[in-house]
């Protein structure tokens, strides 16, 4: 596998993407190139961006989409495009696929579709990894999940990351071929032979004692032991219900809800989206009726130690611990609770591998992993604020 990465913090979106198309075609120093992953802040997210791109390198294989920040070696930078060329081994296979109106139909029907489509040519292939990019703003990310698991298998593992943008905008973007797409997923299935190893970790750990959703229904939690759901923030934060809805994005990132699920390590995180009149809570994924469930909290120093960990179960997972690149998929959450410290992720990543190892990554409105069970690395799951590392290997 040969690697070239192209970065470019031009203003001009089009110089900036002839910049990161002649460095990442310097790096890879081979004609034969077998997709491209693509990264950009919103400024970058325009057709023209695509057809230049398209233009210079032919009808690649494109996956990518935007963020508030991108991630590299170099740092982290609010304005940038970041360009990924990959040159696969005959060992390895893969497919590039799409699918459209993931917001405006079932989910969970749209993620078959987007599973049966990844699936083309892979007939008699053993299948390893699907790597997949969402629209932020996915009403029903745990449909959607589901909806790929009933097509790639329960225990399939599939990586990803929704899409982010500016926090004042109200879409996000994704890149698939020479396209810009909303209201949609893209992604790659991969097979053959190909080496990876994954790593995720949130660091917030469990406040006060569990609790069970007693009345929910998909992503509403209605009743939390028999009590109106807000009765869980009020309680412990002493703060009434005006006051709860002024400081809901301070409490989201601070004290979201923390679902207990059966062996597993650690607790799947649901950010608060809103609260309603009736003192109902409303998160970003489903909260399943009966589910066990914590007050969660987090702090600087432990989201620090989760990325340790973080990196630490990547590296383990791979074999002869070979890395060709890492892929950095990082909760906005945890952005913003890090505030002038979010280079400390970056430095404990680049200092745990060798240095001239490439690490590529966005910052995300979710991540989607499985989570390591106690006997195996298997189900797939919506995320909240975690950091997930994904190494591939040769």
């Amino acid at each position: 596998m040969k690697i070239g990465i192209g970065l470019s913090t031009e203003k001009d979106p089009i110089q900036a993407t002839q910049e990161a198309i002649r460095i990442a075609l310097t790096n890879i120093n081979t004609e034969k190139i077998s997709l491209g992953i693509l990264f950009t802040t919103v400024e970058f997210a325009q057709p023209d961006v695509l057809k230049r791109i398209s233009g210079f390198l032919g009808p690649l294989p494109i996956v990518g989409c935007s963020s508030l920040a991108i991630i590299s070696n170099q740092g982290i930078f609010k304005h940038g495009l970041i360009l990924v060329l990959l040159s696969l081994g005959e060992s390895v296979y893969f497919n590039a696929a799409e699918v459209r109106g993931i917001n405006t139909r079932s989910a969970t029907l749209c993620g078959e579709e987007f599973a049966q489509n990844l699936l083309y040519g892979f007939k008699n292939i053993r299948r390893d990894l699907g790597l997949i990019f969402s629209d932020g703003f996915l009403r029903d990310g745990s449909g959607f999940i589901s909806g790929l698991q009933e097509m790639l298998g329960r225990s399939f593992p599939f990586v990803g990351a929704s899409a982010s943008a500016n926090l004042a905008s109200d879409k996000t973007y994704l890149y698939s071929g020479a396209e810009v797409l909303n209201d949609a997923a893209c992604g790659i299935l991969w097979g053959g032979k190909l080496n990876f190893g994954l790593g995720i970790k949130h660091g917030w750990r469990p406040l006060g004692k569990p609790r069970y959703v007693t009345k929910s229904a998909a992503n509403v939690v209605y009743e939390i032991d028999s009590l109106p759901a807000a009765a869980i923030y009020k309680e412990y934060l002493n703060f009434d219900l005006v006051k709860l809805r002024k400081e809901l994005k301070r409490i989201s990132i601070l004290y979201p809800i923390g679902v207990h699920l059966a062996g597993e390590d650690e607790y799947l995180l649901r950010n608060l989206v809103s609260i309603e009149d009736d003192e109902s809570l409303v998160f970003q994924s489903n909260i399943p009726q009966g589910s066990s469930v914590r007050l969660m909290i987090g702090t600087k120093e432990s989201c620090l130690n989760a990325t340790h960990q973080a990196l630490a179960e990547m590296k383990q997972g791979l074999v002869n611990r070979q890395i060709n690149f890492v892929l950095v998929f990082d909760s906005i959450s945890r952005y913003i609770l890090l505030g002038r410290q979010a280079h400390k992720e970056l430095e404990i990543i680049r200092e745990g591998l060798d240095k001239d190892t490439p690490i590529i990554g966005i910052y995300t409105y979710g991540e989607q992993a499985p989570l390591r069970a106690i006997n195996y690395q298997g189900q797939s799951y919506f995320h909240n604020q975690t950091i997930t590392l994904l190494g591939i290997g040769g």
